[in-house]
């Protein structure tokens, strides 16, 4: 192989990958604007504070439950 076909064929395998790479951006948008909206709207905060103290303690019953 010359280096002319090994250039060829890296330009290839990354140009094809793209799409992969487009999803994980998306993905990274999606996850800053709902940090965004959170921080933004208090009601969100004490919600999901609310849920997790809730899942917390759920966890921590089952938790002294199983000894």
């Amino acid at each position: 192989m010359n280096t002319e076909s090994i250039k060829a064929w890296i330009s290839d395998k990354l140009r094809s990958d793209e799409a992969g790479v487009t999803i994980v951006e998306y993905a990274i948008m999606l996850v800053l604007v709902a940090v965004v909206v959170i921080i933004a709207n208090p009601a969100i905060q004490t919600a999901l504070s609310t849920l997790f103290s809730g899942v917390s303690s759920f966890i921590a019953a089952g938790a002294s439950g199983l000894s």
